[in-house]
């Protein structure tokens, strides 16, 4: 985690999202984010995004749907999140897939 603790608010919607992502196996893309914070406006789910990666709890990959990464998930939690987003032929499942196997420097 970064060096500062969450707020109760970055808490919050921290917890949507590893709810959101243990019970879909996918994780939620930033218009979905704006929807379970109850925000109106999905720039408001963009901040608190970049506020929670500025503090280590997720990373963001740039130009992908659903492209939020919770870093505290442990490896089997993602490897099967991103079984079931293949199997259930979820739009980037194959690029995310890949792109577990690199980190852990896994050749195909």
């Amino acid at each position: 985690m970064g060096n500062k603790p969450l707020t109760v608010r970055q808490r919050e919607v921290f917890d949507l999202l590893v709810d959101f992502q243990k019970s879909r196996g996918y994780p939620p893309s930033q218009k979905e984010v704006a929807v379970l914070m109850g925000a109106s406006s999905p720039n408001a789910a963009t901040d608190m995004l970049r506020a929670l990666q500025r503090k280590g709890m997720i990373t963001l990959a740039p130009g992908v749907s659903r492209g939020i990464t919770i870093t505290t998930l442990t490896a089997e939690d993602e490897a099967i999140s991103l079984l079931r987003s293949l199997v259930n032929g979820e739009d980037h499942a194959r690029a995310r897939a890949i792109d577990f196997l690199d980190s852990r420097k896994v050749t195909l």
